[in-house]
């Protein structure tokens, strides 16, 4: 079960300058989320709303690959150990994954058109 369209969050993602990838992607996820458009980075992540949220997800994109992330990705794979580590419900989780993913996603279109 996805939160995001990866999809359209990858394409608005990669519409946003100024800003690396995984601040990109953490402004579209929060964009699609809130249904609203124009999202500086610091109102993106008071969408989210909760700063273990943030850190995880900093933590995944900077130690998982993007195919990493995307085993760990299906609804079988929820770690309640590391959830309860970082105070994180089981949709959080998910959110944290799937937003980590996507900056991947956004870096690697980036370094293709390079």
């Amino acid at each position: 079960m996805s939160t995001l369209d990866l999809e359209a969050a990858l394409n608005r993602a990669l519409t946003i300058k100024n800003e690396d990838s995984l601040d990109a992607a953490t402004i579209a996820a929060a964009e699609q989320l809130s249904s609203k458009t124009g999202l500086s980075l610091d109102a993106a992540v008071d969408i989210l709303g909760n700063e273990q949220l943030i850190g995880f997800i900093g933590f995944l994109n900077d130690s998982m690959s993007c195919d990493q992330l995307s085993a760990l990705c299906d609804a079988e794979s929820y770690d309640v150990e590391q959830a309860r580590e970082w105070e994180l419900t089981r949709p959080q989780y998910q959110l944290a994954h799937e937003i980590a993913i996507l900056s991947h996603r956004v870096e690697k279109s980036h370094n293709q058109r390079s």
